[in-house]
């Protein structure tokens, strides 16, 4: 159980300085920068769901979106919670289908919960329809992308891994 612990520590401290690329190198352009950031973090959290085989690697999904606060990236606190169920579901559904081609529906699953959650917190607070239309659309279809990428990623990773 302690190697456990370590692996999820190690890579939680691996996906909080891939969140904070986005505060050392500013220069990038916001999509490249959601893209890569979102791909790399996605990956660190499937690689920690299938590393660690404990349902404890979900503390990095909840963790992140804390991260992301902190650092402006999401501009409400209600949505920490919508963030984390996102990630939490995402990690539960990559370590559960990680042997089946099942594994590729976790992003579909973790994008609905988070464009779903995210219109349910718009409803809630009067936001801008510039700053709601920007973060629905960082809740969509791009959840797509990073999620499927980060299982390319972490499958590339884990075939060299010992």
């Amino acid at each position: 159980m302690q190697n456990t612990w370590i692996r999820i520590a190690l890579l939680l401290a691996i996906a909080l300085l891939f969140q904070s690329i986005r505060l050392l190198m500013p220069m990038i352009p916001g999509p490249v920068n959601m893209f890569l950031i979102g791909s790399l973090l996605n990956a660190v959290m499937v690689l920690a769901a299938w590393q660690t085989g404990s349902r404890w690697a979900a503390v990095i999904g909840l963790l992140l979106p804390v991260g992301a606060f902190l650092q402006g990236q999401l501009p409400l606190v209600l949505m920490l919670p919508v963030v984390a169920a996102g990630n939490v579901i995402y990690m539960l559904g990559a370590a559960h289908w990680q042997h089946s081609r099942a594994v590729y529906l976790t992003p579909v699953i973790k994008a609905i919960v988070l464009y779903a959650g995210t219109v349910a917190v718009i409803r809630l607070v009067d936001l801008p329809p510039q700053v709601a239309a920007v973060l629905l659309f960082m809740m969509s279809w791009p959840q797509l992308v990073t999620g499927t990428l980060g299982i390319i990623l972490a499958r590339r990773i884990l075939c060299r891994l010992p």
